[in-house]
């Protein structure tokens, strides 16, 4: 009998208990569905309606972007990304303790994030990245023991970084990118050895990269781009042998480039452009036999390119440009066959451009202006059919365009301006569809605009200034209606200005100056509504100046000295442009009056059309 009665008791105290855990279960459920309605609330705007079932009649678990446990049916997910949902976060989400994640990406979301989001301590996904937060991040959030992806990039927030977020040790990823967050990395983020990615470009942190970050020994990615960090780079970086993303690009760090980086194996892409370092890049550099992507331009680095950098056969982009490099560049570049972009401007680079580059047939941009360059453009430089962007000015080349060139059929913008380059412009730009800026201008060219070239509808800059082209100004350049510079100054040409120039209304500048032109000003160029330059001087240009002209609203700079123009009986004024007018330091008024009488000999300041 008493054995009886004890089983009795169990039953009675088991049943107690359920109806106690079942009522606890049903209160924190109701608190659940309180703290929804009131995130809800929160929202001012829901364009796509998409909280418009979040009513009594449905159940909470079946709600849009909900989710909820089969078991218990308590809410572990609120997913609500990229609905442009505007208004705040509420802070009885902090009321939701079984939520696991957060996903609240790309909206329009305003406000600061509410601390007490760190009541949530299954918290283990929290994305509010692209919306419009501000305030500083709750150090609060450094209560989350659990999350694992913390991303709160694209708003507005400042402040500085809590210290407490990094000792989440069971963070995976972490970004805070394009924020306006001040203050140095905090030491202890070395905590983080469990961590894969680090976000943090497009900030204001200062200071130096701390040495702790050479213990994240599971980083695969680490981006503190765009800020204002200082120092050098730590060597403990050698130690990250699983990176492959390094990118501390736009900060103002310094000295030497560290050969550990070579020990980071798996480097994918290394870019540590727009700095302040100095030295030689480090030879050890051509060991990272994965690099894809190597940008060091914008600093100060000197010596020559090391031989081992063109070991590299999985290099893509190399861009060594705007240091202080010398020596010739090795035909081993050839030897690169993966590379497509390849910027080697602003350099002391001299000797020959290596007949090899014509070996990089994936090569879509070579830029290698503004070094010391001589000799000629390869002749078979026409291989290159995806090549875009050929920019070799202000070298010291000579030689033909090469006729191949019209073979790069992928060309948009050919800059060989200020060399040496002689002969004529070559047949065959007809086949260039997308070409739309050409510079051949301070050369030795000659010869005539050939007429092909007018058929190159896509042009928006025409620059043949400089040289002694010949010939007269067909009427075919009616068809580059695209046109928005168009410089033929400083050369031969002769006959007259062709109307049809006053059909290419995009034109900005226009510039036939110091040639033989003859003939009347076109009043058609009174057409050319956003014209803000138009220098016609030192020609033999004859008649009355077409009183159209003054209404170009746009025009700031007229030049038609040095012809035999009458002038018009009204006074015609025109602005200038300080700036623009003034180029080499000479005066002159805002306003500048051609006369009743005589030849327009004023001179509006110093413009040539360069």
């Amino acid at each position: 009998m008493p054995s009886q009665n004890l089983s009795l008791t169990l039953v009675i105290l088991i049943s107690i208990l359920s109806i106690i855990v079942s009522h606890a279960e049903t209160s924190t459920i109701k608190v659940e569905i309180e703290a929804l309605k009131a995130f809800k609330k929160s929202i001012t705007n829901d364009p796509n309606k998409a909280l418009a079932n979040w009513i009594d009649t449905i159940p909470h678990c079946n709600w849009s972007g909900i989710a909820c446990s089969n078991s218990s049916k308590h809410v572990i997910s609120i997913s609500l990304f990229e609905l442009q949902l505007q208004g705040e976060i509420s802070p009885f989400l902090g009321n939701i303790s079984t939520l696991q994640l957060i996903d609240l990406t790309s909206n329009s979301l305003t406000g600061q994030i509410p601390p007490q989001i760190s009541l949530c301590t299954q918290l283990t996904t929290l994305y509010l990245t692209g919306n419009s937060l501000s305030g500083s991040i709750p150090h609060e959030l450094g209560n989350l023991k659990m999350l694992q992806y913390l991303d709160i990039g694209n708003n507005y927030l400042n402040g500085t970084l809590p210290v407490s977020i990094f000792n989440i040790t069971s963070l995976l990823g972490i970004a805070f990118n394009f924020n306006n967050l001040t203050g140095t990395i905090p030491s202890n983020i070395g905590n983080l050895v469990n961590t894969i990615q680090i976000g943090g470009f497009g900030n204001s942190f200062v200071g130096s990269i701390p040495v702790s970050i050479g213990q994240l020994g599971s980083l695969l990615s680490l981006d503190f781009s765009q800020n204002k960090l200082s120092g050098v780079i730590p060597r403990e970086i050698g130690n990250l042998t699983n990176l492959q993303y390094l990118l501390l690009l736009q900060n103002s760090l310094s000295g030497k480039i560290p050969s550990e980086l070579a020990l980071c194996s798996n480097l994918v892409n290394l870019e540590l452009y727009e700095n302040k370092f100095i030295g030689s890049i480090p030879h050890e550099l051509g060991n990272l036999v994965q690099l894809e992507t190597l940008r060091l331009f914008g600093n100060n680095l000197n010596s020559t390119i090391p031989d081992s950098i063109f070991k590299l056969k999985s290099l893509t982009h190399l861009g060594l440009s705007e240091n202080n490099l010398e020596g010739t560049i090795s035909s081993e570049i050839g030897s690169l066959s993966s590379l497509k972009v390849l910027t080697l401007h602003l350099n002391k680079f001299t000797g020959t451009i290596p007949s090899s580059i014509t070996n990089l047939r994936n090569l879509t941009s070579l830029s290698m202006s503004q070094n010391l360059l001589s000799g000629e453009i390869p002749s078979n430089i026409g291989v290159l059919q995806n090549l875009k962007f050929l920019v070799l000015n202000d070298n010291f080349l000579h030689g033909p365009v090469p006729p191949s060139i019209t073979n790069c059929t992928s060309l948009v913008n050919v800059s060989l301006s200020i060399n040496s380059l002689t002969g004529k412009i070559p047949e065959g730009f007809s086949r260039l569809p997308n070409l739309t800026f050409l510079s051949l201008q301070s050369n030795k060219m000659s010869g005539e605009i050939p007429d092909d070239l007018y058929i190159c509808s896509n042009l928006s800059t025409l620059l043949l200034a400089d040289n002694s082209f010949s010939g007269s100004i067909k009427s075919g350049i009616k068809n580059l209606f695209k046109l928005m510079r168009l410089k033929l100054n400083k050369n031969a040409f002769i006959g007259p200005i062709p109307p049809e120039i006053g059909n290419l209304n995009k034109l900005i500048i226009l510039s036939l100056s110091e040639n033989r032109l003859s003939g009347r000003i076109p009043i058609e160029l009174s057409k050319l509504s956003l014209l803000q330059g138009l220098s016609l001087y030192d020609n033999a240009l004859e008649g009355t100046i077409p009183d159209k002209l003054s209404e170009l609203k746009e025009l700031t700079i007229l030049l038609l000295h040095e012809n035999k123009l009458v002038m018009v009986r009204k006074r015609i004024q025109y602005p200038l442009d300080d700036e623009d007018c003034n180029r080499h330091g000479s005066q002159t008024s805002h306003f500048a009056a051609f006369g009743v009488i005589g030849t327009a000999k004023r001179t509006l300041g110093e413009w040539h059309g360069e």
